[in-house]
């Protein structure tokens, strides 16, 4: 055992709190603890999680949470299972001035003085050999009296068009109205206490909704996970959210001065603040720790 595990272990024993108590305050599972404890590190998520849950912890011992992190990874060492980072590849010089093709040019000399040929060919030049065309001359044919026609005075008497009866004219169904009934009431209950299921146990400064007034020099933030993420958002120095969130998910409006915001993933995290404005902070493919 190295001093990772025996460190994590004996900061619990000095606040005399079990594995359960640490369970239901930071809301991950205690068989995850205990395996932090023992360094039994493949019993645990994926490595994009498993340095949340370090500094999760650490920061619930009273420890400190980077200096914890650097030993897990001191004592983890790197699997096979690890994301591979691929590093950025830099832009190539391309030359400025422009080079002509000489081929495309001389194709296209080509096919101009094809078409000049062949409108020479059919408009201008006209063979001596073509035959002239005679002009027909329009002649009068005598017609006799017994075959000319005279047309009979009865007036024709026009047929009458059916008239289409008028379409009916489509009357609104009124939807009705939603009730309050116990039913509805107990449905919306359940979903703010899960929406509220990662929100740091005491922290009131998270919201639904944005604060109608904010205090002068404060903000509201609101993060959005796009893909499953390990969030950590504190404000003035108190941490107010800390879990995962699933992709879509979205933590409540935290307002504040200044926020410190740790992500597992920085590219896959969207921000929102109150006026609206939507930004991302970086395009890092891993961890990263955001100042606002």
């Amino acid at each position: 055992m190295s001093v990772f595990g025996d460190t994590l272990r004996q900061a619990r024993a000095q606040k005399e709190l079990t594995l359960r108590e640490a369970e239901q305050v930071l809301r991950i599972n205690r068989h995850y603890l205990a395996a932090l404890e023992e360094e039994s590190f493949e019993h645990l998520p994926a490595l994009t999680y498993q340095r949340g849950i370090v500094r999760a912890y650490a920061s619930y011992l009273g420890l400190d949470p980077s200096r914890l992190v650097t030993l897990f990874e001191e004592v983890r060492g790197r699997t096979g299972d690890d994301p591979q980072v691929t590093p950025a590849t830099q832009p190539m010089d391309m030359p400025n001035h422009w080079a002509p093709n000489f081929a495309i040019i001389a194709f296209t000399l080509i096919v101009g003085a094809v078409m000049l040929t062949w409108l020479y060919s059919a408009y201008f030049n006209t063979s001596p050999d073509a035959p002239q065309t005679i002009g027909l001359q329009p002649t009068v044919t005598p017609v006799g009296d017994d075959v000319i026609y005279v047309p009979s005075p009865t007036p024709l008497v026009p047929t009458a068009t059916a008239t289409l009866p008028p379409s009916p004219t489509p009357t609104m169904t009124p939807t009705p109205e939603a009730t309050n009934t116990p039913e509805a009431a107990a449905r919306d209950q359940e979903i703010q206490s899960s929406s509220r299921s990662t929100t740091v146990a005491g922290s009131d400064k998270t919201s639904p909704s944005i604060p109608a007034a904010l205090p002068n020099g404060q903000v509201a933030i609101m993060v959005t996970a796009l893909a499953d993420l390990w969030i950590e958002i504190a404000a003035d120095g108190e941490m107010i959210f800390q879990g995962t969130l699933a992709q879509g998910e979205s933590t409540g409006w935290v307002t504040g001065e200044k926020f410190n915001v740790f992500t597992s993933s920085g590219v896959n995290t969207e921000f929102t603040n109150h006026i609206g404005q939507v930004f991302t902070m970086g395009n890092e493919p891993g961890e990263v720790v955001y100042y606002l």
